[in-house]
């Protein structure tokens, strides 16, 4: 039986190579995207009294619970919060304190797919 030699690249050789090509330049965008499009999640809020009213200058506590690094916020006139890019892969303790007061932590579990958190963090003042 006789061997087959190519002296030349066939079409369909030099097809895939031109596809792969292609698709190379193209995957590391789509990587960006990906990762761009899974670093969006957030979470926003209020923190507010038992009787929903805003209170500003809490501090705001994002503890990621892989990493345990916590982020802080502080609550602005109307008691609004908001952390942005957080992992959407880890799962996070939030919690607000103000004056040795503190809210009820609530867990963002990293099952839960949504995008966007939106928390109302109340506090006991006694007030």
């Amino acid at each position: 039986m006789k061997s087959l030699r190519f002296a030349r690249p066939s079409i369909a050789r030099t097809f895939a190579l031109v596809v792969l090509a292609a698709f190379i330049g193209y995957f590391p965008g789509l990587i960006r995207s990906a990762v761009a499009q899974s670093a969006e999640r957030s979470v926003q809020g209020r923190v507010v009294t038992e009787n929903d009213t805003p209170i500003r200058n809490a501090i705001v506590y994002l503890s990621d619970s892989r990493t345990m690094a916590v982020e802080s916020y502080i609550t602005q006139e109307d008691g609004a919060y908001r952390f942005e890019q957080i992992s959407p892969n880890d799962d996070y303790k939030l919690w607000a304190q103000i004056d040795g007061k503190k809210s009820k932590a609530k867990i963002l579990s990293s099952f839960d797919d949504r995008k966007e958190f939106h928390v109302i963090l109340k506090i006991d003042t006694g007030k």
